[in-house]
Order: C-alpha cells, then sequence, then structure tokens
C-alpha cells in the first residue's frame, strides 16, 4: 500500500534466479563420477557423458573393467576433447589423481551459535598426491571464510580431512566449496550447501543491495529522475520447523531516527512468502520514500534512519531491523565496438553493476547505473567499429578515446573484441572530468568470466578516478608494496578475480575525483 512516508515491492526468487546465484557462488561444480562402479543413471546425468554415451560406457564395462578415462578413448568411444573433459570429471578403478568425492558434516544439523566441522573426503593413495586444501566458506549473513590446509601422509592413505571449527551467526544457507591442489599443479573444486537453522523457528534476514563502509549499513540510493529514495534489499526467509509456513505478502516498516519513530508504512509482495518446512528460500524488495516525507529529508541530509521490518503468518510474527545511510557514487557507460551476443550484453551490464558495485561497496561507494551505447549505425560509425573493434595499438586507444564520448558524468567505458597487449583493459591514471582528449574512458576487451570482467571494471575505474597500482608508488601509506597480502588488492597490478581490497587512502582519492557525485543531490 502506498503512503505519504513510502511504499514498497517485492517477490521470492525463481528458481531460475535461485539458480543462477549459485552458478555465481560456484556451487554448480559437477560431481566426478566412477565410470566402473557408478550406476547408468549417475553416468547419464553427468554433463559431460549423457544418454548415447552413458549407454556405451555401460556396454563396455560389460565385457571389462574401465581402469581410466583414456580406455574409452582407445576404445574409440570417445574423442580427444572428450578426453580431457573426462580426466577433469571422472575416474575408474586406477585413480589417477586425486578427486574431492564428498563433503560432510559430522552433525545431523546445523545451528545458530553452535561450532561444527566440516569433512573432506578425496581418492586416498592416488600416485599424485594431495598437497593442499583451499576452502571458502559463504555464511548465511554474507560473509567469507577462507583457509588453506597441507594434506599429511596420514591423511592421503586415509583419504580425508576434517577442518573446522565453523560457526553461523544467523541462520539460512551455508555454501562450502572445496578446491584440492595436488603436486603435478592440478586443481580439482567440489561444493555442498548445508541448512543452518535456529532454535528461534521462523525468521527473515533483509540483506541490503548496496553497503556503506562499515559493511553493516544499508546504503540508499536516490532517483533523479523521480526524485525519490529507493531501499534495495535481497531478503532470506528460514523455517526450521517440521511444517510449512505461511507469513502472507504483507510487510510493514516501522522508521526511526536515533531512536524517535518518524513514520510507519505497510506494502505488499507480488504473492505470499511460504516457506517449505526446514528450508531457506530467498527473494528480493525494495522501499521507496517520496519527496517530502520524512525519510526523504533525514537522507537529503545525509543522515541515517533503522527500518524494523515485520511480517506475520501462521502464528508467527518475525521482525528484522537494518540501518540505511546515503554514500558516493560512480557510474558506468558501456560503448560497445564490436559483435556482442545478448547473453554477453547481460553479462558484462552485470559485471558492472553487481561485481564491480560489490567491489566499491566496501568503501562507502557503489555504482549508481549503467548506459548501454555502441558504435554503429551510419557509414562513418560503422567504419570505425571496424577499425577498432581490436585495437591494434596505443594510437588507436587514443583516436577512439578522442573521437567518441557520452555528455553525462558517467565513466566511458569502450567494449572491445581484443587488445593487442592480451590486457583485460586500459585506463588512464586521473583521467579528465570534462572527459575530453585522447586521455578520457576506460578500455575493456570481451571476457566470459563475468567476475573477472566485473574486477577489471572496478580495477581501470580505480585508474581513472586517480589511483596507480597499489604495488607501485601511489602515495599511500597503507599499500605497502611488500606486503604479501598486496595481491588481495583491487588495483594490483596483477589483481586476481577475488582481489578486492580498497584502502582507506584509495577510497579518499577516488573520492576526490569530479566524476564521484554523493548520492545527496
Amino acid at each position: 500500500g502506498k503512503t505519504k512516508e513510502g511504499y514498497g515491492s517485492g517477490r521470492i526468487a525463481t528458481q531460475r534466479e535461485v539458480a543462477a546465484l549459485h552458478r555465481l557462488l560456484e556451487l554448480d561444480l559437477q560431481k566426478p563420477v566412477d565410470l566402473s562402479r557408478d550406476s547408468l543413471a549417475v553416468l547419464q546425468q553427468h554433463p559431460k557423458i549423457g544418454k548415447q554415451l552413458a549407454a556405451k560406457i555401460e556396454s563396455y564395462r560389460k565385457r571389462k573393467p574401465i581402469r581410466t578415462p583414456a580406455d574409452l578413448f582407445q576404445a574409440k568411444l570417445i574423442n580427444s576433447e572428450q578426453l580431457k573433459d573426462l580426466e577433469a570429471t571422472a575416474f575408474g578403478e586406477f585413480v589417477l589423481r586425486p578427486f574431492i568425492t564428498g563433503i560432510s558434516i559430522e552433525t545431523d544439523a546445523l545451528y545458530v551459535d553452535e561450532p561444527y566441522s566440516v569433512r573432506i573426503a578425496f581418492t586416498p593413495s592416488a600416485p599424485i598426491k594431495p598437497e593442499l586444501i583451499s576452502i571458502k566458506a559463504h555464511f548465511p549473513s554474507g560473509k567469507i571464510g577462507r583457509a588453506d590446509f597441507s594434506v599429511s601422509e596420514e591423511q592421503w592413505k586415509k583419504g580425508e580431512i576434517t577442518v573446522g571449527e565453523f560457526s553461523s551467526v544467523e541462520s539460512g544457507e551455508f555454501h562450502f566449496i572445496a578446491s584440492l591442489t595436488d603436486e603435478s599443479g592440478e586443481v580439482h573444486k567440489q561444493a555442498a550447501t548445508f541448512g543452518v537453522f535456529t532454535r528461534n523457528p521462523v525468521r527473515f534476514y533483509v540483506t541490503p543491495s548496496y553497503w556503506t563502509q562499515s559493511g553493516n549499513v544499508g546504503a540508499p540510493k536516490f532517483d533523479f529522475g523521480v526524485r525519490r529514495w529507493f531501499c534495495y534489499a535481497s531478503v532470506r526467509w528460514v523455517n526450521s520447523t517440521n511444517r510449512s509456513v505461511n507469513l502472507g505478502r504483507s510487510v510493514t516498516v516501522r522508521m526511526t531516527d536515533a531512536g524517535n519513530h518518524i513514520g510507519t508504512f505497510s506494502f505488499n509482495l507480488s504473492g505470499d512468502v511460504v516457506i517449505p518446512a526446514q528450508t531457506t528460500i530467498y527473494g528480493n524488495w525494495y522501499t521507496s520514500h517520496p519527496e517530502g516525507s520524512n525519510a526523504y529529508k533525514v537522507y537529503h541530509a545525509k543522515g541515517d534512519l533503522t527500518y524494523e521490518y515485520s511480517m506475520s503468518g501462521s502464528g508467527f510474527n518475525p521482525t528484522r531491523s537494518q540501518i540505511w545511510r546515503t554514500m558516493r557514487v560512480i557510474g558506468y557507460n558501456i560503448i560497445r565496438v564490436g559483435d556482442f551476443s545478448a547473453t554477453e550484453r547481460n553479462e558484462y551490464q552485470r559485471a558492472a553493476s553487481e561485481v564491480a558495485s560489490g567491489i566499491f561497496q566496501s568503501r562507502d561507494m557503489t555504482v549508481y547505473g549503467v548506459e548501454l551505447y555502441r558504435i554503429e549505425g551510419t557509414p562513418e560509425m560503422d567504419a570505425d567499429k571496424t577499425r577498432y573493434r581490436f585495437i591494434d595499438s596505443q594510437t588507436e586507444k587514443d583516436a577512439l578515446r578522442n573521437k567518441y564520448t557520452v555528455s553525462n558524468w558517467y565513466l566511458d567505458v569502450f567494449f572491445v573484441e581484443g587488445i593487442y597487449d592480451g590486457a583485460f583493459g586500459s585506463s588512464p591514471v586521473n583521467g579528465t572530468v570534462d572527459k575530453s582528449g585522447n586521455a578520457s574512458g576506460l578500455i575493456i576487451r570481451r571476457d566470459s568470466d563475468t567476475i573477472n570482467l566485473g574486477q577489471t571494471f572496478a580495477h581501470e575505474g580505480g585508474h581513472y578516478l586517480g589511483l596507480s597500482h597499489a604495488d607501485d608508488s601511489d602515495g599511500c601509506s597503507d599499500t605497502d608494496p611488500d606486503d604479501p597480502n598486496i595481491s588481495d588488492n583491487f588495483i594490483f597490478s596483477s589483481s586476481r578475480r577475488d582481489s578486492d581490497v580498497i584502502t582507506s587512502c584509495q577510497i579518499d582519492k577516488m573520492r576526490r575525483h569530479g566524476l564521484v557525485r554523493s548520492l545527496t543531490p
């Protein structure tokens, strides 16, 4: 329902959206199969095998055992490319390299604030010895834990290692990803998801889509077109009971400023929130605050508000509080130069709006918006598309940036099919505010890895906003080039897809650039 103070909307996530989230978190890793012992049904479900090849494997192993995937190649049942795929995801009676075969917990169920350990099983006594187990733990709260463990001789022979203890402060889903590196340098990954429940049986959690520097405070966005503040959030509902719970679709929001009540409003989701027994479901909602409302006034004064959300149904009345505060923003104009599929266009837009934004959010900055453009449509632009779709020299970089720009305050990003030096991207350090001349704009090349592409958007954007590489003489005392963790910095010279650290000095430099805006108009 719409009120003077605000309104909102939201819905439960679809199965496709949850599957996309799992792919992003690397939770869709295929479990390895035993070509000699696993059932025909298991073989058929493997994405690298399928029904036709599974039938051939079934027929083959009735005659003789499958020692390694190479037996299938020798029998001309698979080609060399299929052999490469199977060697990475399957094994036979003779295991050449270690595979992770299972991830399990040592308790019947996981509960909030109660410690637990995780057991990682792998093929024992493989000829190639496992050396390192690396883990990444995604907790329900959104926090991520990482650790590395050396594999002992005893663990190698036994084929398992137990790590932990872990403990979760919130209920939801605990995602666990393990990577096994063997002495030949090969890596095998596996993932598992476990439900974390609470003794208080029904809860929901509100996670802001944009964060301020503290990591605990959400950042509202101001829409200049409609002159309203929007608070976007993902939502997680958890049911620890043995029966389905229906919380309805109505959400009530009570707003306070330093403990003083300034207003209450309600809104409806698109459908009832029905949570099956012992299950976590996901969704999203937003609230909006029009000009003249109390919330609008507080945000315009760069203040903060506490929202208490509440729902009710099936005898339960869960509530959740969240603080919201304004922050700084940048925008991206993605100007494509070349031919890109609709899927690619969606991915590079998501790389900027979600992945790069996620990196900046740790320091009170986020991506305000992403606009899409293209160089084609006139004879001159079509000629430039052909000329610049693959950048062959620094001269071409300069010419492209000098000729084209978008007349707004967003960063211009020229998205090309390739760059002559193989770099992921290129940007001047401390680019011009008026976006004129050959030092205007970023150049980024095609990349099928959305996470890596998002890191490139953040990295090159950092250069344009005034930053040198973290391991160079960047004028920041908090980026010591000799720090063993310097590669974790988002603008390290050889940054990785998971390099996301931004120091105080770096964010202060970026904030001073003329293309960084305050969300408060």
